[in-house]
């Protein structure tokens, strides 16, 4: 008789990986391998705590001017009226906010933000693009302030460090990365799984099959393999031996740029392949995979849906405990 299960595979994640996985500790390595970025840190307390918090509060001159948080967590607006006797909010952290002013402008006018791990892509929907572009400091705070990935980032960093102590406070130098920004073809994109200094995988991020990219798949191939081989492991492998890689290879493919180095955790979608598979890959030869026909269904859910819904349900899909006792309220509402 045969097991009809598969034996979850651990990843042995450790504090110190996750850290080094902080845009400032690999963008030095790479300088001529990422767009051109402002790092502010230390970021002040009064800024962290005004990202999370429960309401979003923008500058008086601010177009959006407030969305907050009702009691089922989904945001509603209103025409703000100023309060003379209100105290700015940027006033809390008037340097930091005249620092984002001056990067924005040094930078060409346009950026994208992130803290050390990650962007706000998955509240790109709020913006009038449906991109992280931003033009102003107000669109920086509002996509700061809105995103679950942002809220990650400063409440639960360690969350996939299996050993830890919880009463543990592990301190964390947080940063704000403002790059310039790029008018990235989504199609040129691509993850990289690196894992015991070795590539076991590489993957099309963008969820859209791109006919073209059958035609170019052995080149693209070729330059991210040497590039990885030859510039990232060696320069890394002293640090991180485990990590995930997200890199842009455009046109005319003479050169790789590093949008992102993650760290080596189911946080980070796998994409086209399933963790599994990543994770008891031993062959020495990779696959390389590209969306085509006959595979959409693996990207078939909308990106970053679970930012849309109600925090509530987020959690609960994550929280056994939770998820009963929402189900507990449900049965209310529905006798009621």
């Amino acid at each position: 008789m045969t097991n009809d299960y598969t034996t979850f595979e651990k990843i042995d994640l450790t504090v110190d990986e996750i850290l080094k996985c902080s845009y400032s500790y690999w963008s030095k390595l790479f300088p001529e391998n990422h767009f051109p970025s402002k790092i502010i840190k230390p970021l002040p307390q009064e800024f962290l705590d005004y990202l999370a918090s429960d309401s979003i509060k923008l500058p008086n001159d601010s177009k959006v001017t407030v969305l907050e948080a009702d009691s089922d967590n989904e945001y509603s607006d209103w025409e703000y009226e100023e309060d003379e006797d209100e105290v700015p909010v940027e006033s809390h952290f008037q340097s930091l906010h005249d620092r984002i002013i001056k990067s924005i402008d040094e930078l060409g006018g346009a950026v994208f933000p992130k803290l050390n791990w990650s962007s706000p892509k998955d509240v790109k929907w709020i913006m009038p693009s449906n991109t992280i572009r931003c033009d102003d400091v107000n669109n920086v705070y509002l996509l700061l302030n809105s995103s679950d990935h942002i809220v990650d980032d400063l409440d639960h960093p360690f969350s996939e460090v299996e050993v830890k102590k919880k009463e543990e406070i592990i301190p964390v130098e947080y940063e704000l990365v403002l790059t310039k920004w790029q008018d990235v073809n989504p199609a040129l994109e691509f993850r990289v799984f690196v894992k015991n200094n070795k590539i076991i995988g590489v993957s099309q991020r963008d969820s859209n099959h791109y006919e073209f990219l059958a035609d170019l798949k052995d080149e693209i191939h070729e330059k991210l393999d040497e590039f990885v081989k030859d510039e990232v492991i060696p320069k890394l492998s002293s640090s991180l031996s485990k990590y995930i890689l997200d890199l842009y290879i455009p046109r005319p493919f003479d050169k790789v740029y590093i949008i992102d180095i993650n760290p080596f955790s189911r946080k980070s979608d796998a994409l086209l392949f399933t963790w599994n598979e990543l994770l008891t890959q031993t062959s020495n030869e990779y696959e390389f995979r590209l969306l085509d026909k006959t595979n959409v269904a693996n990207f078939a859910k909308k990106e970053y849906s679970e930012s849309q819904v109600p925090i509530d349900v987020v959690g609960a899909a994550l929280d056994a405990g939770a998820m009963i006792e929402l189900a507990r309220e449900w049965n209310k509402l529905q006798t009621k």
